[in-house]
């Protein structure tokens, strides 16, 4: 199951995956980050945090590409604040960490 939190009124706007994003979940964690995205001002900045993201597969790694690349293409920044152990070590195994570099915070 895929859980999307997002407070559009929390600066910088904060994702926050819960549960699993694999082929199963892509689909409605697309739609939902569409929706979270919809209206977002150009420039933005974004955190990403994937600490109660449960399991993660390589469907799931693209989705988070994706959405790299459509706030990049906003001109807008994401950072991932924390991710659990497991879609930590899955990105480390798709050398995806330097795509998608995680920055540790005092919260995560």
């Amino acid at each position: 199951m895929f859980e999307l939190i997002h407070d559009p009124q929390q600066q910088p706007e904060r994702l926050t995956l819960v549960g699993s994003l694999t082929i199963y979940e892509v689909r409605q964690a697309h739609e939902a980050l569409l929706a979270a995205l919809n209206g977002s001002v150009a420039g933005g900045h974004w955190q990403l945090d994937l600490a109660q993201l449960e399991e993660l597969d390589s469907a799931g790694a693209q989705l988070l590409l994706a959405l790299q690349r459509q706030l990049g293409q906003q001109q807008a920044s994401l950072e991932v604040i924390s991710t659990a152990d497991g879609p930590r070590e899955l990105l480390e195994v798709l050398h995806l960490q330097s795509l998608l570099p995680i920055t540790p915070t005092a919260q995560a």
